[in-house]
């Protein structure tokens, strides 16, 4: 199929680095502002603070070195430190991915098991351990590339990154990459689904609101929400990107969905919580209102009637 009109890198390029750069604002104030909701609880706060700072990592990378590069001299992409573009994404998007993994986890723990939820976020140790694997998963998801041999290559003529031919360009496309993130994002539907499974039954049978039960059902649809735009991204860059062989078809279902998962991801958060809204509306001195400083994990469990709420209060 011919295109509509002739492809150039450069314009990609541009649209990279605008979206990236939105990318950038809207997670950096993300970041900042979860770091003083009290809402969100510890655990569920580092975990999309580790996932803000993987998008803030990637928002970078497409700004500075694989739009920049592009602009200034895009032969520096066939080096071997050019190369390491791919490897830095390859890095804050498994970092990403893993953050949404256990931030369903979070979400289905408390919604199924409120008491064990208590007993094990409590310790903020758990969820210093949850972050550190996370980012070590990261780094071992990302060592292989440092080989020539599996290194990516950008493409700065139609602004798309091709894995290494080859024996270990295959293993890292297939079983690496493809093969994690279809079993990541099924261990995401398959928590996502059993937590709407509960908030159904429990709609059904508890009568009353509470404020414990308004913030899970928000915090859930916040995690699905951000679960459906990962997952969007997995299934253009690895299946709806080999439908159609335009130059423009190619770059907008591989670069520019990636990039653009990113900013949405953060614009997500926004959406979500007022907290996080109100924060970032009054800048950095901004103040905790009472309500919120007070929160403790007991408040995230999920209760069904209003002696269990008052208790966790």
């Amino acid at each position: 199929m011919r295109a509509l009109f002739e492809f150039n890198g450069g314009l990609a390029a541009d649209i990279t680095i605008f979206v990236g750069i939105l990318g950038l604002i809207v997670n950096v104030n993300v970041a900042i502002a979860v770091r003083k909701c009290r809402q969100f609880g510890y655990a569920f706060g580092m975990l999309c603070l580790t996932q803000t700072v993987a998008n803030i990592g990637n928002s970078a990378v497409f700004v500075f070195l694989v739009g920049g590069i592009t602009l200034i001299n895009p032969d520096l992409h066939d080096t071997y430190m050019g190369r390491r573009v791919g490897q830095l994404l390859i890095f804050f998007w498994e970092a990403a991915i893993f953050s949404h993994l256990f931030i369903s986890a979070n979400r289905a723990i408390a919604v199924n098991f409120p008491t064990k939820y208590n007993r094990i976020f409590s310790d903020k140790s758990v969820t210093r351990s949850i972050v550190g694997v996370i980012w070590l998963i990261s780094v071992l998801q990302a060592l292989p590339y440092t080989f020539p041999v599996c290194s990516q290559t950008f493409d700065p003529v139609s602004f798309t990154l091709a894995y290494a031919e080859g024996w270990c360009g295959e293993l890292t496309e297939k079983y690496g990459d493809l093969s994690v993130s279809i079993f990541i994002v099924s261990c995401i539907s398959f928590l996502d689904l059993t937590s709407f499974i509960r908030l159904y039954q429990m709609r059904k049978s508890v009568s009353h609101e509470s404020k414990s039960r308004a913030r899970e059902v928000r915090l859930f649809f916040q995690a699905c929400c951000q679960s459906g735009v990962l997952m969007f991204c997995e299934c253009s860059f690895f299946f709806l990107s080999y439908m159609n062989e335009d130059p423009w078809y190619v770059f907008v279902s591989t670069t520019f969905i990636w990039v653009f998962t990113h900013f949405i991801d953060g614009v997500v958060v926004v959406l979500f919580s007022k907290e996080i809204r109100r924060i970032i509306l009054n800048g950095p001195n901004a103040q905790i209102s009472p309500s919120t400083a007070t929160a403790n994990p007991r408040q995230t469990s999920y209760v069904t009637n209003k002696n269990r709420e008052e208790s966790h209060m």
